[in-house]
């Protein structure tokens, strides 16, 4: 069954601004971007939201990302379209007057517009409910009226983790300057970023110090780990 995140992102896929300001937007990004309803974060669902295993467990960060096409061609297509995803981040933002971030699937490509990759919004809140805090914090104090967050994620082959990545993109000015008085509006009711409550399902352990090890111990080799981009390859 599908979660109430997504349930929420479906809702939001459906909204558009007033009839007005949708038009400036419009006419400023001359850009078409498609939103997934839920549908490319309903296959990770457990991974970004589950609550079975710790969020280090199902979240996976600074991997490199050039060890696999999928990924490769989505932060290509991120940096081709930062104009407009930059527009869009502020059209979500006066939607919903909350921080938040744009979330996209590396694996998932519309099926009616295959070359492109659908942009799906995140709020604050949902982002809490991930327990990650790289995610949350990411958030937190950015301007939105000049930067947008852009999350890029890639699932593995089971669906119950995702490596990801995150981008920082320009709101465009000429859409700044044209929602002045929206932002300005929305920006007034906006939460200080002290005064979000980050959460996490572990808290920092303590360092301990290492103990000596025996000469043989010491020298053993340790076990080769499997690569990454090896969990996260695709099903085909």
């Amino acid at each position: 069954m599908p979660s109430l995140t997504l349930a929420h992102a479906y809702k939001d896929a459906q909204t558009r601004l007033e009839p007005a300001v949708q038009n400036k937007l419009d006419d400023i990004t001359q850009i078409q971007f498609r939103e997934s309803k839920g549908a490319a974060l309903y296959p990770v669902n457990n991974a970004l939201f589950g609550s079975a295993r710790l969020a280090r467990d199902r979240i996976h960060w600074s991997f490199p990302p050039d060890k696999d096409l999928r990924v490769v061609k989505a932060l290509s297509w991120v940096q081709i379209m930062s104009y407009g995803l930059g527009a869009l981040g502020l059209h979500k933002f006066l939607q919903h007057r909350e921080r938040g971030a744009l979330i996209i699937n590396a694996d998932h490509n519309p099926s009616e517009d295959p070359k492109n990759y659908a942009a799906d919004w995140l709020g604050f809140e949902d982002l809490q409910k991930t327990m990650d805090k790289t995610l949350q914090v990411s958030v937190t104090s950015y301007d939105p009226s000049a930067q947008v967050i852009i999350f890029i994620f890639l699932p593995s082959k089971s669906g119950n983790s995702v490596a990801i990545w995150r981008r920082k993109l320009v709101v465009p000015n000429n859409a700044r300057l044209r929602f002045q008085h929206e932002l300005d509006v929305a920006l007034t009711g906006l939460r200080e970023p002290q005064s979000y409550i980050v959460h996490v399902d572990e808290l920092p352990k303590a360092k301990k110090s290492l103990p000596n090890l025996p000469k043989n111990e010491a020298q053993q080799k340790p076990k080769k780990k499997r690569k990454w981009w090896q969990l996260f390859k695709s099903k085909s």
